[in-house]
Order: C-alpha cells, then sequence, then structure tokens
C-alpha cells in the first residue's frame, strides 16, 4: 500500500512526505527529551558526545551513502539492459534485408509484434509491480517464435549463411537481455537494509538530542536541517529503489524507437537491382 503511494505520486510530493516524516516526528522527540532533561546537564558533556556524535554519524552517512550509490547502479544497469534488448531487436530487423521478402518481412512482423507486447503489456505491468508469470508467457512465445523462424530459414548463398550465423547470435542476446530484464524488475531494497537505515537515522536523532546548547531554538533548526538533508537522500533511494517504478523509472522509449526506425526503412522503395542499374547506365552513354 506504502509503495505504490510512493510510487503513483510525483517525486517533489513523495519528497515533502519524506521530509515531513523524518523532521516533525525527532522534532517531537526533541521537544520531550528538551523537558525532561535539563540542557545545564547536557551542557557538561556536550564535547564527549560530540566525539561519539561524529564516530557514529559518520558510519551512518558512509552506510547511506553506499546504499543510495547502489540504487543508483542499479538503476543503471537495467537502463544498459533494456537498452541492449532493444538493440538486439533493432539489428534483428536490419539483418532481415538479407533474407528473402517473405520470410524477411514475416521476422519484422514478429518483432514488431513483440515490441506491441512489451511496450502495452509488459511495461504498464512492471510499473505497477504486477510481476505474475501470466503477464509475460505471450512475449517468452513471441520470442521463442522469433528463433524458430530463423532457425528453420534454410540459406542459399555464403552472404545469407553469414547473415543467418549473426541473426541466431543476436536471438541469444534478445532472450538474456529480456531475463535480465524481468529480473531487474523484481529487484529491490531488502526489508533489512530498510530497517537498517530507520535505526540509523532515530541514533542520529538521539546523538543530537544529547547535544545541551543554550538555545531551543538553534537547537531545533540543527536537528530539522540534519533530518531534512537524511530525508533528501532517503527520497532519492526510494525513487531509484524499483528500477520500473515512479517517475524516475526505466522508460520503453528504446522500443518504441526500433518500430519507428524499422519501420520506416523498410517502407521505402527499394532500390533497382544492380544489374537494371547498369543497362539504364549504358542506354544512358549511347
Amino acid at each position: 500500500m506504502l509503495n505504490n503511494w510512493f510510487y503513483s505520486h510525483p517525486i517533489w510530493e513523495v519528497g515533502l512526505a519524506v521530509c515531513f516524516v523524518t523532521t516533525v516526528l525527532p522534532l517531537i522527540g526533541l521537544y520531550f527529551f528538551h523537558k525532561w532533561v535539563d540542557w545545564n546537564v547536557r551542557e557538561e558533556d556536550t564535547s564527549m558526545v560530540g566525539l561519539s556524535y561524529a564516530l557514529c554519524g559518520g558510519i551512518f552517512a558512509v552506510v547511506l551513502a553506499f546504499v543510495a550509490v547502489g540504487v543508483y547502479e542499479s538503476m543503471d544497469k537495467t537502463s544498459a539492459t533494456a537498452a541492449e534488448e532493444a538493440n538486439s531487436l533493432s539489428n534483428l530487423a536490419y539483418d532481415t534485408a538479407g533474407m528473402p521478402a517473405a520470410e524477411g518481412q514475416r521476422v519484422r512482423d514478429l518483432l514488431n509484434e513483440y515490441i506491441e507486447t512489451v511496450t502495452e503489456k509488459e511495461w504498464p505491468a512492471q510499473q505497477a509491480y504486477d510481476m505474475k508469470d501470466s503477464n509475460f508467457v505471450k512475449g517468452w512465445d513471441q520470442v521463442r517464435e522469433i528463433n524458430t523462424e530463423i532457425a528453420n530459414w534454410e540459406p542459399a548463398t555464403p552472404g545469407q549463411v553469414s547473415i543467418n550465423a549473426d541473426m541466431v547470435v543476436l536471438v541469444n542476446k534478445l532472450f538474456g537481455a529480456r531475463r535480465s530484464r524481468l529480473l531487474a524488475a523484481q529487484s529491490h531494497l531488502p526489508d533489512a537494509i530498510w530497517q537498517m537505515l530507520i535505526i540509523g537515522l532515530i541514533f542520529v536523532a538521539v546523538f543530537i538530542y544529547l547535544y545541551g546548547p543554550h538555545s531551543f531554538g538553534i537547537h531545533v533548526a540543527v536537528t530539522s536541517l540534519t533530518m531534512i538533508s537524511i530525508g533528501l537522500v532517503f527520497t532519492l533511494i526510494i525513487a531509484l529503489d524499483y528500477p520500473f517504478r515512479g517517475s524516475l523509472s526505466v522508460s520503453d522509449e528504446p522500443f518504441e524507437g526500433v518500430k519507428l526506425i524499422t519501420n520506416r526503412a523498410f517502407s521505402v522503395a527499394p532500390l533497382p537491382p544492380l544489374e537494371e542499374k547498369r543497362d539504364k547506365s549504358a542506354l544512358a552513354v549511347k
């Protein structure tokens, strides 16, 4: 339920909500702590609290940065995987130029159908984190059909033999990239990491409580700025945690681009055969 809210609202709304929670709750705790524990008692040990806080805060900052960089790299790898799948489709489509007209058109039609399945059915399912096998069976069937069509094609010339071998390699790459994309769509930070981050946030807040500033307003300001900073990093981690969800998700534009470019390329009228061009050139000379 909470995940659905995070990824169905703009990132700025999510950021406001996260920063509000990570700031207001510690401030409520600070109010009662300041009320129950006299600041004079805390002020005497502020230097020791500062040393301990530097150690604890430094460790928490490193862990927070490590998690943020990890989810960013995961997002980047997922985007590269989707691009690799789209590139395999594009290369397959262009290789069909070396096939007989009927077989080549059949493979291109299958590729277009597969792209429609990915963009119209699989991508919305990934964005909604609806990863049931039934949502992806059709795509697997279409990839196998493409593979069967290429495997059953019998090349007639040495050039076609080379193209056929290249297409077989590309189909294998397509299988691998598709599998990697679906695995990446199900990956996210384990609950244990989120629990560790929340506990670390509580420790940071408690250390700030232990300081003994003369002004309660300054204490509130320091606490607020620290918690807002951590809340912003939490927002970044949430936004990047699920690669295909939210406004920062991996886009399906590479697949749409493949369909547009290949259809445009093969809709152009074919060039006349080389022999016909030579005959016309000879007539022009005469």
